[in-house]
Formats: C-alpha cells, sequence, structure tokens
C-alpha cells in the first residue's frame, strides 16, 4: 500500500470528505437499525420479560392475544402435566381509560394471581392487590402520560376504578400499548363483569373468575406439546412465535427486514460512486504506475487495500456517533435498542456492502493503459 498511503497522506482533504461521507452512512445504517429493532422491541417488550418457554392460546389456527379465552379446565389441566415447571394464567385485555383529571388513556390491562412469577420488578411503590383491594403496578411508560403512584385510572364502558400503587422498572408494552399489572379477580371483573362490578349488597357470580386470556408456562424440553393441545384444546407457541401472536409484529419485523437491505444496497452505491470518481481522477497516475513496471494485481491490491482503509475509519467513526446517540436517548420514550448483535450485524454488512461497491468501481483500474501516461487522451 505504498501509492495508497501516499495518496492518505497528501489529499488529506478529498480522504476526509470520503471518510466523512462513509462515517455518515454507517451512523445512519446502525442508528436505523437500532430504531428498527426498538420499534419491534417497543410492540413486545412485555412478552420479551416473561419469564416463559410458551404460551398457550385458546385452541384456534390463527392464536392472538384479543382473540382467546381459557377456561379454568385448561390451565388446571396444563397443571396437571408431566414436564411442566411453572403455569400461570394471564388475562390481557385492551381498554379505554381515563385519569381523574379526564386525560384520555389506551391500555393493555394485564391480570395476575398473587405471588405471580410474571410479576414485574418494581422501581418503586407497592405491589398490585396488597392492601388497596384495586391496586395496581403501571410500566414506566405511563409516567410519560402524566400517570404517577396514587392516581385513579377509570376504565371506559366498564368504570372499573384502578389507583396505580407502583411504577415497574422498565418500559413494558404490547402491541405499543402499555401494561397495566392488576390482581387477577380485579381485571375478571373488568373484563367479564357488569359495568361498575356488583350491584350493592350482591357479588358477582363465580363463573366469570373461571375464564383468562392465555397460560403462561415453563416446559422442560421434550413436552409433546401438540398432544396436549389436542387433549386440552389450546394452541401451545414457543417463545419466538409467541411473539408472532402480537398484532403488527410480523408486518414490523418484515418492514425493519426491507429497510435494513435497502440501507446495504444504498451503501454499496454511495460507497462505490465515491470509489468511482476518485478512480477516474488517478487515471492519469495510474497509467503511469503501469508504465513505470508495476502489475495490475499490485495496483489493485493497492487500490483495495485504500478503499478498505477509508471504509473502516469512516465506519468506526460512525459507530462511536451511534453510541453517543445510544447515551442520549436511553432514559427517553424514543423506541431505540442497541445491542451487541445489532452493531456486530449491521457493521459487517456495512463493511461488505461498501468493500463490494468499492471493488465493482475500482476494477477499471485493471483497465487503464499505460500509454496514457506517454500523453495520449483518454
Amino acid at each position: 500500500m505504498f501509492i495508497a498511503s501516499r495518496d492518505l497522506k497528501f489529499a488529506k482533504g478529498r480522504f476526509l470528505l470520503m471518510g466523512s461521507v462513509v462515517a455518515l452512512v454507517a451512523f445512519l445504517v446502525i442508528t436505523l437499525s437500532g430504531l428498527s429493532a426498538g420499534l419491534v422491541k417497543a410492540n413486545i417488550s412485555a412478552l420479551m420479560a416473561l419469564p416463559a418457554t410458551h404460551i398457550a392460546f385458546e385452541g384456534t389456527d390463527h392464536p392472538g392475544y384479543r382473540n382467546t379465552m381459557i377456561e379454568r379446565y385448561m390451565w388446571e389441566g396444563w397443571a396437571e402435566q408431566d414436564g411442566v415447571k411453572a403455569m400461570e394464567p394471564l388475562g390481557h385485555t385492551v381498554f379505554n381509560a381515563r385519569t381523574e383529571d379526564d386525560k384520555p388513556l389506551e391500555l393493555a390491562l394485564w391480570g395476575l394471581v398473587d405471588d405471580s412469577f410474571i410479576a414485574p420488578p418494581l422501581n418503586r411503590g407497592d405491589n398490585y392487590g396488597g392492601e388497596v383491594e384495586n391496586g395496581v403496578i403501571i410500566s414506566r411508560g405511563m409516567l410519560e402520560e402524566g400517570v404517577d403512584i396514587g392516581d385513579l385510572i377509570l376504565l371506559d364502558r366498564v368504570l372499573t376504578e384502578l389507583r396505580v400503587v407502583g411504577v415497574t422498572d422498565e418500559h413494558r408494552a404490547i402491541g405499543h400499548l402499555p401494561i397495566v399489572y392488576a390482581p387477577l379477580r380485579k381485571w375478571q371483573e373488568a373484563t367479564y363483569g357488569p359495568p361498575g362490578g356488583a350491584p350493592p349488597g350482591e357479588k358477582l357470580p363465580d363463573i366469570i373468575f373461571d375464564f383468562v386470556s392465555i397460560i403462561v408456562l415453563q416446559l422442560e424440553e421434550g413436552v409433546d406439546t401438540a398432544a396436549l393441545d389436542d387433549e386440552l384444546e389450546t394452541t401451545t407457541l414457543d417463545r419466538l412465535n409467541f411473539y408472532s401472536a402480537s398484532i403488527g409484529y410480523e408486518s414490523e419485523v418484515q418492514s425493519v427486514q426491507m429497510i435494513q437491505s435497502l440501507l446495504f444496497v444504498i451503501s454499496a452505491v454511495v460507497i462505490g460512486a465515491f470509489f468511482s470518481i476518485w478512480t477516474i481522477q488517478r487515471t492519469k497516475e495510474i497509467g503511469l504506475i503501469k508504465a513505470l513496471g508495476a502489475s495490475n494485481t499490485y495496483v489493485l491490491k493497492d487500490a483495495l487495500g485504500q478503499a478498505l482503509t477509508v471504509i473502516v475509519v469512516g465506519t468506526l467513526i460512525g459507530l462511536l456517533g451511534t453510541l453517543w446517540f445510544n447515551e442520549q436517548v436511553k432514559d427517553t420514550e424514543l423506541p431505540f435498542m442497541l445491542e451487541s448483535k445489532t452493531i456486530i450485524t449491521s457493521i459487517v454488512m456495512l463493511l461488505v456492502a461498501g468493500f463490494f461497491g468499492a471493488a465493482m468501481s475500482i476494477r477499471r483500474v485493471s483497465k487503464v493503459d499505460p500509454i496514457i501516461a506517454l500523453g495520449r487522451d483518454q
């Protein structure tokens, strides 16, 4: 890389411009990958936090969290099966609601049993239920909506009142709706009971407490879920597939993959265009080097080494910019998730795309005629 290193040294401004473009492209690719991953996580963050291997839905070909109803015999039947390490019924309902100052809210109410193994860790406050019969825990994301401990939430139509007693230590949502964790019986009253609850002096019928939405499971390896589904009239999905049961998850994943693919194609085109222009400008110098005896292999290695240096340095600068951006937004509501896998995948794909684009553009190096150095026009 003797010639390439001298070019880098004496054409600093030009390579600074090219490196800046590569850095901006790298920042764009990694940042948008983080935003895409964050958008997907914002859809299923509550599901990702579940310590579950499987989830059982009502028996259907198209299971979903909004169209499932589990009866008591189903979850009690799962509890009796071999290979079930933990089992818990869970209620899920989407509600429109209002605060005491009439501020509208949209939330997903989850009903959990007492001492639930899937209960969220508290950031502050008390657990759901407890001394406050209608006490609930809100996702930290609802703090951005102005809801906090001590506030009253009124569910529209059913007129059920919920008192906020605790806040989770992280953002938890499903279908981009914040989760509110309530006692299972309170969820059953709100979902299946009459508006406003039982009339004064009366009790709600026991039958409404025999239904939930899903069964959260921890299963040992080798459990025949298909056979148990036939027996208990459920549909059981493993961890990867029960994410897909959330509304909009699959379409978001497909959109993210399309965006990433387009970004890598754009990266290859942009980087390739820059090096193509650079190669055209150096045509006479390359002809002179060939006239002095340099082989095509030497010139190509030198040009590719130069391109790789610019791409690697630019990519690292773009990565540093993305890490800085991550620090600025990590405590905000912006759906951004930067993980090692996201970083490594983005960098590798960007380097491959950039190197491929550069290689295609400087291929013309091998076609430069040494006679150009003797004064013949191109």
